[in-house]
């Protein structure tokens, strides 16, 4: 029997894949779009849902990913059916398919699924990082988490380097997993502030990170790059909101049924034969309501949250049956 799991990070699974959505149909931020009230507000916005990659990433080094043949050709069985899903509806939408981009790109994780991608290595690497947590020593693991994150200062965040992609790299995930590895086996000080203390600190790296990034802007004309996963605040924002939800203890059976769907929120979504569909309805709904668009586009976001959902449903249903004829054969 698989083991109950605990509603708060379900919920902070959740919370981290409507983040995702606000920040799409937020739009990337870029130092051209800070002009005005409205520029100011895609900013903070941006801001406040950056953390969700990177915490989406955290919550598995928090727990310690039990690394498996059955489990990553599971997450490969939910790519499948979102595509075929994706591909069925385009079929009937009468919108054009081409089976390199929207099938292959996607069913043989090309360059469709970046984080599917870089989340299976980090998954294939998963054992080795979780004997060197259980076994080194604190002060070694202390050293290595440094090491790591003063050369992803340096030339990740820094020097822009491609091996860390901005924060959309393996590289990458294997320092957020670690770190929250680290911050579970060794709950020091400054890790266990109350919840409260925990979300003061992720609004105030995420407000610091939009000052200086307006500020930037303004008197440098760049953001120095603080709209990336791999920002220093971002980071820091993130292990705080991680944290905050780790302390709230309850457990909700609805709230563990949606989440146990939530990852097909960003497959479904971001689907190239869906995506332009997202956008063109974002766009119709700020071309409707103008400044007043924040409420219909967060009851729109909800209903594309629900909606995804929904549909994954039949894939686990689908996936238990395949799994249990596989069980008794």
């Amino acid at each position: 029997m698989e083991k109950q799991r605990q509603s708060n990070f379900e919920l902070l699974r959740l919370v981290c894949m409507l983040m995702v959505l606000v920040c799409h149909a937020n739009g990337y931020v870029n130092e051209a779009d800070l002009s005005g009230s409205t520029g100011v507000v895609r900013l903070l916005i941006n801001q406040f849902c950056l953390v969700c990659v990177n915490v989406f990433v955290m919550i598995s080094g928090w727990f310690g990913v039990n690394a498996s043949w059955k489990g990553a050709f599971k997450l490969w069985f939910q790519v499948l059916y979102v595509t075929a899903f994706c591909v069925v509806v385009a079929l009937f939408a009468g919108i054009p398919i081409s089976f390199k981009a929207d099938v292959l790109s996607y069913v043989f994780l090309g360059s469709g699924y970046w984080f599917v991608v870089s989340y299976l290595i980090l998954y294939a690497l998963a054992p080795v990082l979780n004997s060197f947590a259980a076994t080194t020593s604190r002060q070694t693991f202390q050293g290595v988490l440094f090491a790591w994150f003063l050369a992803e200062f340096a030339y990740g965040f820094l020097g822009g380097q491609g091996y860390f992609d901005r924060g959309f790299s393996p590289l990458f995930f294997i320092g957020l997993y670690l770190l929250a590895r680290y911050v579970r086996l060794y709950p020091e000080r400054v890790f266990t502030f109350k919840g409260g203390t925990d979300i003061s600190i992720y609004t105030a790296a995420c407000l610091l990170s939009a000052l200086l990034f307006w500020f930037g802007y303004k008197w440098f004309g760049k953001g120095f790059h603080l709209n990336q996963y791999d920002s220093p605040l971002a980071i820091i924002a993130s292990l705080y909101f991680l944290l905050a939800f780790s302390k709230m203890h309850f457990s909700n059976t609805w709230i563990n049924w949606m989440a146990s769907s939530a990852f097909a929120i960003y497959l479904i979504h971001v689907h190239s034969l869906f995506y332009p569909t997202f956008k063109s309805w974002v766009a119709q709904i700020r071309d409707a309501y103008g400044l007043y668009s924040i409420g219909p586009l967060l009851v729109f976001i909800l209903a594309i949250a629900v909606a995804c959902i929904l549909i994954d449903k039949p894939r686990i249903w689908l996936w238990d049956r395949l799994n249990c004829k596989r069980v008794k054969a």
